[in-house]
């Protein structure tokens, strides 16, 4: 088996200190088509919006996700270390290249603050504490979405077992409909011989053996009885296998649900129509199952 079967719903939490001061990291998730990421940062931290966006894109795969970084209030107004190193370092470089002095502390922490509510020009590389947070957050998010993944991949296994037994049934009620159809039509042709004058003409054997080979052409299920088998045993590969699977599971149940229509459609028989709407709804609850697996 290769990597578990992952749900597109989690979530992860991580909290400590960083470059950025005290900060909370949060990462959600839900089901979604392809990749989105919504990021809510504070100004400080909004220049590693593309390296956060980059990260989650490596590690996580299909989902719609939310990323909230929260820092915790700075006692005082100073901002964070970073910040300032990197306003101290701008401010003597443009010093030295107009040969003015060299930028006091209040000049570095005039420049930081006014910097702090605007955004930043440039984006940057998470630095490692930082980042350290963001891997553990995302850690815990898939570990939290394989959990769910592997409950979801059992529950769509418990509806295709009872799908296939619902499946067996029919095999085994199908046969049955041609005997009866050969049963009715015989005992009705002899009632009209017993009735009818000895000059009224009886339908041959040939034309008996004709109608009921009709009859069975237009009942036979055989080969949508087949199909499903196929599709069942494609399903149950597919999970067990492991991996990224939702694409593929959501086709395979397009299948196994067109397979089911034809085969109640071309079945007159009431247990045989019970048993492909009861067919139908566990294809409904493993498609709601499979909307939550990548």
């Amino acid at each position: 088996m290769g990597q578990p079967v992952q749900s597109m719903t989690g979530v992860g939490l991580a909290a400590g200190a960083s470059e950025a001061g005290e900060v909370r990291v949060e990462v959600r998730s839900v089901n979604g088509r392809g990749f989105a990421a919504k990021l809510r940062l504070p100004n400080a931290c909004s220049a590693y919006e593309a390296a956060i966006d980059e990260l989650l894109r490596a590690r996580v795969g299909r989902g719609s996700l939310t990323v909230v970084l929260e820092r915790a209030q700075q006692s005082g107004a100073l901002p964070d270390a970073v910040t300032m190193r990197e306003v101290a370092a701008g401010l003597r470089a443009l010093a030295a290249d107009l040969k003015l002095d060299a930028p006091r502390l209040s000049d570095v922490l005039g420049a930081a603050q006014a910097a702090r509510q605007g955004e930043p020009l440039t984006s940057r590389p998470l630095p490692p504490r930082l980042l350290a947070l963001f891997e553990q957050a995302i850690g815990e998010l898939l570990a939290r979405r394989a959990a769910e993944g592997q409950r979801t991949a059992a529950a769509v296994l418990d509806e295709l077992n009872a799908h296939e037994a619902r499946a067996d049934e029919v095999a085994a009620r199908a046969p049955q409909l041609l005997d009866a159809y050969r049963q009715r039509l015989l005992q009705r042709v002899q009632e009209f011989a017993a009735q009818a004058p000895s000059s009224a003409s009886v339908a041959p054997a040939a034309e008996l053996v004709r109608e009921v080979a009709l009859y069975a052409d237009r009942i036979d299920v055989a080969e949508e009885l087949q199909r499903l088998r196929a599709h069942t045993a494609a399903l149950r590969a597919l999970l067990q296998g492991g991996g990224e699977v939702g694409k593929r599971l959501e086709f395979l149940l397009q299948e196994l649900h067109r397979e089911t229509n034809t085969l109640g459609a071309k079945s007159p028989d009431a247990a045989i129509a019970h048993a492909t709407v009861a067919m139908k709804a566990h294809i409904e609850r493993m498609k709601e199952q499979a909307a939550n697996l990548q």
